[in-house]
């Protein structure tokens, strides 16, 4: 069994350069922010307002926590646009990442032409992914697994990140990254997918688990997830359009979340988000807003930043939380 541990490395890649280079994750880090969420917003600076060419220079970080290797891996994520967009997934790419040698991963610069970004133990480079460009998800993560083999995780962005839609998702084995903006940013940059080579022997805790994570449960979650969109933003755009059809304000769209994804038809007026919609619709089109969830947890949780599923504290949260916090505190002991 892998202890856990850093893997004391953080990768810094310049896509217009085509560089990479590693440097030793820094004690202070650790020491000040645990991992996971705590690297991504340490290593975003804020940048300019959120519009295409903004995007394409925004900085992405990528973060797996001191526990990413043994447990249901949780893989940080962020952006700085305006602010930091944070976010985060599930599943086997944090473990990957780790596995590969990574603690971190710093994305600044921009491709010429569409790629994947990908990252070994021994280095970086990147593909052409012309051919994936606009593909929906299923059928780009299919050719990459059929071109790279069962050993990468890779996380892919669907059509609507490729059209830079602000809330388009990254998508991992059924796992979502929330449409923060971090997909939508990866799109600008012309990176269609991120694969890491997967070098641990230790499966992740997902493999097998039955509980349903929160974004699958929507009607549109499914469809959503194949176009790269996140899913509770898709289910409210979905809802609302209904009102407006309903009230003689819009045709009916052929197939909503499709136009979405590709900036067409109906959809285009909501690909932007709600605040662009509503400027183009007029203020009528308010009345028809689906009421807003409840409110979200707000900021960085203990799992966020040890990288590993908040699920754990709720199947046997004593002994699991005591036992990260004791091994977390032992690590960042030794560090010194």
């Amino acid at each position: 069994m892998i202890p856990w541990t850093y893997a004391e490395r953080i990768l810094y890649v310049d896509l217009t350069r085509r560089t990479a280079r590693v440097e030793a994750t820094p004690v202070a880090l650790k020491r000040g922010y645990i991992g996971g969420a705590g690297f991504v917003a340490s290593l975003l600076a804020v940048g300019p307002r959120g519009d295409q060419a903004a995007r394409a220079a925004a900085r992405v970080a990528l973060a797996t926590g001191p526990l990413s290797e043994e447990t249901a891996g949780r893989m940080a994520m962020g952006a700085a646009l305006d602010r930091p967009a944070l976010s985060s997934m599930g599943g086997r790419m944090a473990a990957a990442l780790k596995g590969a040698g990574y603690d971190a991963v710093v994305i600044d610069g921009r491709l010429d032409r569409p790629g994947v970004l990908v990252l070994e133990p021994e280095g970086v480079h990147v593909l052409d992914a012309g051919r994936l460009w606009g593909l929906e998800v299923p059928d780009a993560a299919r050719q990459l697994y059929a071109e790279l083999g069962p050993y990468w995780a890779t996380m892919v962005l669907g059509p609507a990140g490729d059209h830079g839609v602000p809330y388009a998702t990254l998508v991992h084995e059924g796992h979502f990254a929330g449409g923060s903006g971090v997909a939508a940013v990866l799109g600008a940059k012309r990176v269609k997918a991120v694969a890491v080579r997967d070098t641990l022997a230790v499966p992740s805790r997902c493999t097998g688990c039955t509980l349903a994570c929160p974004a699958k449960l929507s009607p549109d979650a499914g469809r959503a997830g194949e176009l790269g969109l996140d899913a509770p933003a898709a289910a409210r755009m979905a809802a609302w359009v209904r009102g407006l059809v309903a009230a003689g304000m819009l045709p009916e769209p052929i197939e909503l979340l499709t136009e979405i994804a590709y900036r067409r038809g109906v959809g285009a007026l909501f690909a932007d988000g709600e605040e662009a919609a509503l400027r183009r619709l007029g203020p009528e089109a308010a009345r028809y807003l689906p009421a807003l969830p409840g409110r979200r947890r707000r900021g960085i949780g203990v799992a966020d930043l040890l990288g590993t599923c908040r699920r754990m504290w709720r199947e046997r949260p004593g002994d699991v939380l005591r036992s990260a916090l004791v091994a977390t505190r032992g690590l960042l002991a030794d560090a010194g």
